[in-house]
């Protein structure tokens, strides 16, 4: 039993912090240019080490996949060193990281101003595809509006309003504007 114990508090230590795991215990596939492979593999092998580490999930005991930052990976296991750098995540810190790195912006439009919501969903409408119709500044009035008269549970409301959002422009933006 106490073996156990020590298991379960070593992985809930593990969670979020930099650790060096042996190389074959991570899991991780990605098809990486071969420019780019070969000058990390190169600057990994000089240093005998990555820096920004690799982004792991626990599979199972000694046993991890590679979820963030894999092109790292695929370069040292070319680079044929035996450890690599990671963190070990769950899916809370994950999207910290995504939020941190700005590949997503999370914003919870039951607090949020209206200028916020409007600013977020402009920069939804700049980055990504299939969204230019959408008019941020209506659909952040909207919004507000309706937190204002109901208790809000889902964005649905705005593919009836005039704002420029159909079903599919909504299931783009849902990932930015989260409801807590």
């Amino acid at each position: 039993m106490t073996l156990l114990y020590e298991y379960e508090t070593l992985m809930e230590t593990e969670l979020g912090k930099v650790i060096r795991l042996p190389l074959f215990e991570v899991q991780g596939n990605q098809e990486v240019h071969p420019a780019l492979l070969k000058n990390l593999a190169k600057q990994i092998k000089r240093n005998e080490q990555n820096f920004l580490p690799v982004i792991v999930k626990l599979l199972g005991e000694d046993s991890y996949e590679a979820i963030y930052n894999v092109q790292i990976l695929e370069a040292a296991r070319k680079a044929e060193v035996d450890f690599v750098w990671c963190i070990v995540v769950d899916d809370e810190i994950l999207d910290q990281i995504k939020v941190e790195s700005g590949e997503i912006i999370r914003l919870s439009v039951l607090i949020a101003s209206e200028q916020d919501i409007k600013e977020v969903l402009e920069y939804i409408k700049e980055q990504k595809s299939g969204v230019r119709t959408m008019n941020p500044e209506i659909a952040a009035r909207a919004i507000v509006e309706q937190r204002e008269k109901t208790n809000l549970k889902s964005l649905n409301f705005l593919t009836k309003e005039r704002c420029g959002i159909g079903k599919a422009t909504l299931e783009k933006i849902k990932p930015y504007l989260v409801l807590n």
